[in-house]
């Protein structure tokens, strides 16, 4: 009887550990990602760069040969705010010394020079759009633009899911996941959701992290007010799922424990 014990023991020991390993390598070819990136054609790829939109807030700084005459430009000035109808007399609203807000129309109200058009343009587009209209007040004009509300989202099976705030540089989806606590050992590489607003329209495309072709999407750098949700895969655990295999592992542990000192009490 105490023989059989034994034997049993050993069998559902060495049947859980083979049932491990198992799972184990297969687990390990699921979290991969970017498999093939050696084998990778043609791997230059042009980054996008990052599109004014409306709602933006963005810094704005005037430098010149003239100091006295460029402060005015850099005072807290009013921003853009709900559209220019009208003129763009009652359009306009302070933005108290944060930026300029680019208003529905996609214009900000710069000082002395106006309404001017804002989306669609790069920072360096704009900033030469004003630095031209600066020439017939300034000397030497130089103008910098920066976001200063740029943020994305990011949801779902990561470490730490939450609102991140954009650099004032490029980020890629690698760059979102990594701030974000990387992936949990249940998340989906291969169907990553990726929502934007492009000209007014929530755009919604997949993301499959897995190969590496994705260095090649034009999703792959992202935009400001992104939003990635990474989905669970389908073998993630309830709660009662993980009770039971809490239970499972402590009735193994229990099982060694028990062959363990079965064998040293019939030596």
């Amino acid at each position: 009887m105490l023989k059989k014990l034994i034997q049993g023991a050993a069998f559902l020991t060495a049947l859980f550990l083979l049932v491990g390993c198992g799972a184990s390598k297969k687990n390990h070819e699921q979290r991969l990602i970017l498999q093939g990136i050696d084998s990778l054609k043609d791997p230059l790829v042009d980054v996008p760069e990052m599109k004014i939109q409306q709602g933006d807030l963005l810094t704005i700084l005037v430098y010149s040969d003239s100091k006295e005459a460029t402060e005015i430009f850099n005072q807290p000035q009013q921003g853009g705010g709900g559209g220019a109808s009208g003129g763009g007399g009652g359009a306009i609203m302070a933005s108290m010394g944060r930026g300029y807000q680019v208003d529905k129309r996609g214009e900000i109200y710069f000082h002395n020079i106006g309404l001017i058009k804002a989306e669609g343009l790069s920072k360096l587009q704009l900033a030469e759009t004003i630095k031209e209209k600066l020439m017939k007040y300034l000397q030497s004009p130089y103008v910098t633009v920066r976001f200063t509300n740029a943020r994305i989202s990011v949801l779902g099976e990561v470490t730490k899911p939450g609102i991140i705030e954009m650099p004032d540089q490029k980020m890629s989806i690698l760059d979102a996941i990594g701030f974000a606590g990387d992936l949990t050992p249940f998340s989906r590489r291969d169907n990553i959701l990726l929502v934007r607003e492009e000209n007014g329209k929530r755009v919604y495309t997949r993301i499959d992290l897995q190969k590496a072709e994705v260095y090649k999407s034009p999703y792959f750098y992202l935009q400001q007010n992104d939003l990635v949700y990474v989905e669970p895969t389908r073998k993630k655990p309830t709660g009662s799922e993980q009770v039971l295999m809490r239970n499972i592992a402590i009735g193994t542990s229990i099982i060694s424990v028990v062959t363990l000192l079965v064998t040293l009490i019939t030596r």
